[in-house]
């Protein structure tokens, strides 16, 4: 009987240890708070996810700008993805690995206890996709991305 009830409690706390691992988001803001990571994702222009929540640098560009790195790969385009491609263009499937953003500023309904911020192609590109970043509300990171914003938009 004892080694059923080690049995059921030693599977508890591995399904508990397995829930909290996916549940857990990494995120991590430097002491100057210029750079951190999240997660973020690619989407489509009509709001539509391109790819999955994926862990990403950030970094305060120059110019109000974000430079934004993708923990492995590029960052996925809706042209890569099977979406339409522009007459008479050809689009790279994926980006390359490190690309500079403009924060547009916060979204309106994030997820609870999070905070969402959509970055626009940078000012060299004309790219056909945004970048959504979340980050908890609590973080040290919220000022940087509402300096670029404020930047941008002042």
């Amino acid at each position: 009987m004892t080694s059923l009830l080690s049995f059921a409690g030693i599977a508890a706390v591995c399904a508990a240890m397995l829930w909290a691992a996916f549940r857990i988001e990494p995120h991590w803001v430097s002491k100057d708070a210029q750079r951190m990571v999240c997660y973020g994702q690619t989407i489509s222009r009509d709001g539509r996810s391109v790819g999955k929540w994926r862990e990403f640098r950030v970094a305060n560009g120059a110019d109000g700008t974000i430079e934004v790195r993708p923990r492995r790969g590029g960052l996925s385009s809706p042209q890569g993805s099977g979406g339409a491609k522009p007459s008479g263009a050809l689009m790279p499937s994926r980006m390359p690995k490190s690309s500079t953003w403009r924060v547009a500023g916060p979204s309106d309904n994030p997820p609870k206890r999070r905070v969402v911020y959509l970055l626009e192609c940078g000012p060299d590109d004309d790219l056909d996709f945004l970048v959504a970043l979340r980050l908890p509300a609590t973080s040290k990171g919220i000022p940087m991305l509402d300096a670029a914003a404020a930047k941008r938009h002042g």
